[in-house]
């Protein structure tokens, strides 16, 4: 899931049918990754919400972690090498106003309505998982606690699906430090090499604990960014190999860009809540998005980079960070209040409701926030936005114990 995020990127609007997939533009701009995006979101809310074939929709977020991990490394290795504190500060402050404030909002939401619908014997133990949640830590709140989707008749809090945004922030705080520091270390030519090598070293290490662990601890291997960030690194490990490799080859690249989507709807349609995952299985969906991102570079027309880049899938993909985090309350509260199993309509709805909730934040909150001017002159902001987002979600946290 998560996501994010989410990335800069692939943040400005551009014409599919401007921009031919085979031929991506110097800006660096995909509308691929988009199309992406919307159908690891889809594949989420297909799962939360029961849809018959998809119990194994939740490899969408290993779908985010491979894309976040591609767009991140691609931006990062863009930024001049010689201001690791300049770049630091810039990415952070970035990342804060992409994610932070929706985040917020959907928290605040999260505990307003649970205690509405629910009452207080529910809502009492959600602050706590709010809290954790708004640190970014909700990963290890859930090993912690041993916690879980997965776990039958016990109904998952309604900030469980945070734990994805956890992971993709700490990996966050580790990787530009390292991308950084390579640059500094390693001349300009020999930076994608050696960054190679570590994401390989990264890939192993990471992809063999989860492979051991997931059999004997399932918790902990699903929610662990030790055996999650081999998925990330995939996806930077594609950006550092040379892109004319795959400019060579733009018929076959179409060809095996229709099989890594085949692949993809197969595991979502394959895996259940029972599957031994993540362990070697997430490779599946994760060694098929990253052919997607591979051939994605040069496809030629009429491959899946074609399909992924229509408009209304774009912005599926445009809108899927917030339609992430609003399906989850949509789809999860709704289910605990109620007495008998919700008819298929009722879902329906609850998923239009979600993405409705995600269209208003993208462009009533997200945007204005991401691409403010008085907020660009002010370093400063924001660090005052993150700690003013945490005040007000922990500040109703305390309000609604008292209650």
């Amino acid at each position: 899931m998560a996501s994010l995020e989410f990335e800069e990127m692939t943040e400005r609007s551009v014409s599919a049918e401007s921009r031919a997939p085979s031929r991506p533009s110097s800006s660096h701009f995909r509308p691929d990754i988009q199309g992406l995006r919307a159908l690891a979101v889809l594949l989420v809310v297909f799962a939360h919400a029961s849809v018959p074939h998809f119990a194994g929709g939740y490899i969408g977020v290993d779908v985010f972690f491979v894309i976040s991990g591609y767009v991140i490394t691609d931006l990062l290795l863009r930024q001049p090498a010689h201001s690791v504190r300049a770049n630091l500060k810039s990415f952070y402050a970035r990342r804060i106003r992409r994610i932070i404030p929706a985040a917020t909002v959907v928290l605040v939401a999260t505990v307003i309505a649970t205690y509405m619908w629910l009452g207080p014997n529910t809502g009492v133990p959600l602050l706590t998982d709010v809290r954790w949640a708004s640190l970014f830590a909700a990963n290890w709140h859930l090993i912690q606690t041993s916690s879980s989707y997965f776990i039958p008749g016990v109904p998952p809090s309604l900030v469980t699906h945070f734990w994805s945004l956890a992971v993709e922030e700490q990996f966050y705080i580790v990787f530009p430090l390292l991308v950084f520091s390579l640059g500094m270390l390693v001349a300009a030519k020999r930076r994608p090499i050696a960054l190679g090598g570590v994401l390989i070293l990264a890939i192993v290490a990471s992809s063999w604990w989860s492979i051991h662990l997931t059999p004997i601890n399932a918790i902990d291997a699903y929610y662990s960014p030790f055996t999650r960030f081999w998925e990330l690194a995939l996806g930077g490990l594609i950006v550092v190999l040379p892109r004319r490799w795959a400019e060579r080859t733009p018929r076959l690249n179409a060809v095996v860009g229709a099989l890594a989507i085949v692949v993809v709807v197969v595991a979502a349609m394959r895996l259940t809540d029972f599957s031994v995952y993540p362990g070697a299985l997430a490779w599946w969906p994760c060694g098929a998005t990253a052919l997607l991102l591979w051939t994605g570079q040069a496809s030629a027309v009429g491959g899946p980079a074609t399909w992924l880049s229509w408009r209304p899938v774009q912005y599926v993909g445009n809108v899927s960070y917030s339609f992430y985090l609003w399906h989850y309350l949509w789809l999860m509260l709704p289910q605990q209040y109620a007495t008998s199993p919700m008819a298929p309509l009722s879902r329906v709805l609850q998923v239009l409701a979600a993405f409705f909730c995600a269209v208003i934040s993208y462009h009533f909150l997200e945007n204005p926030i991401r691409r403010s001017k008085w907020l660009d002159q002010r370093p400063y902001a924001a660090g005052l936005l993150l700690v003013g987002c945490l005040l007000v979600t922990w500040s109703v946290t305390f309000l609604y114990a008292t209650l």
